[in-house]
């Protein structure tokens, strides 16, 4: 892989996806500014431009998001302020610096009724809070930094450094005998270390646009949960099937969200693996890690 050439900052540096992107990128000799809330605020415009003004970075992958899908519903403002104000503070910090932007976005904004994997000209149709705020962060960057941005759609992440549906169903598992997951909302695991190579890669390149960015493949929760624990040797466990309405959270969710990852395959030439291998991979650096 070619080495990106110039000073490379990372915002939302602690999450998941950013602690993976911090150590590839330091790993390929990439001069990296790691930076979390503490040290950039991207909410607050002075707090960007002064990191900016302190890094001169040439190029800017953002990750930082409030995620919390349920929480954005009774915090509507503290998600606009992170998921929409702040890539709108980066990207204009970006417009006057002359970076670049990678921005990470999500599956969300779709409304899940296509029924066949979704590709980047569809249209977008947000059903809640979190959804609405991060097609929001979509469209500052868009027009604000109309040819120096590329927006990366994903979804069902899991990996080490955070909190996902793989170690909640491990932590399950090891207290009941049968669990209920729901069967009726479709997309495709994404592991954070196959999506942090794949966005290194995308920084090479500089594409300008949206780019769909996931493991191959596709599954419902409940089939995620049963291979999570058939591989995890835990297949005693019993997982039935349980109705997104029955489960009765407070946000809305798109029932079918796979996304076409053609375009990122066209430009790179790589393919992310199966789910299930990317999985796998996740158990086995899982037990190295204990």
């Amino acid at each position: 892989m070619v080495k990106i050439q110039e000073p490379c900052l990372v915002v939302g540096s602690q999450g998941m996806l950013g602690t993976d992107l911090v150590r590839l990128l330091e790993g390929r000799g990439t001069q990296t500014v790691a930076l979390d809330i503490d040290e950039m605020d991207i909410r607050i415009a002075e707090s960007v431009m002064d990191g900016f003004e302190k890094y001169h970075p040439g190029l800017v992958i953002n990750v930082a998001a409030y995620t919390d899908v349920d929480g954005c519903e009774s915090r509507p403002e503290e998600a606009f302020s992170i998921n929409a104000q702040g890539p709108k503070n980066l990207a204009k910090a970006s417009l006057d610096s002359g970076s670049f932007l990678v921005h990470l976005s999500t599956d969300y904004v779709f409304d899940g009724n296509k029924g066949a994997p979704y590709v980047e000209e569809d249209p977008i149709n947000p059903l809640g809070v979190y959804s609405r705020s991060k097609a929001e962060g979509e469209r500052y960057v868009r027009e604000l930094l109309p040819e120096s941005h590329c927006i990366v759609r994903t979804q069902w992440l899991f990996g080490l450094h955070g909190k996902n549906f793989v170690e909640a169903i491990l932590t399950q598992a090891r207290q009941k005998d049968v669990l209920r997951v729901v069967c009726d909302q479709r997309g495709s695991p994404t592991y954070a270390p196959d999506l942090a190579t794949a966005l290194i890669e995308l920084c090479n390149l500089r594409p300008r646009g949206t780019l769909h960015i996931t493991n191959s493949g596709e599954a419902t929760w409940h089939e995620f949960a049963r291979k999570i624990l058939e591989l995890a040797g835990l297949g005693s466990v019993r997982v039935e099937p349980m109705t997104t309405e029955e489960l009765g959270r407070p946000a809305p969710r798109p029932a079918y969200s796979v996304m076409d990852n053609s375009r990122f395959i066209g430009l790179t030439g790589l393919g992310l693996r199966s789910w299930e291998d990317a999985l796998e991979a996740y158990l086995d650096e899982r037990q190295r890690a204990i």
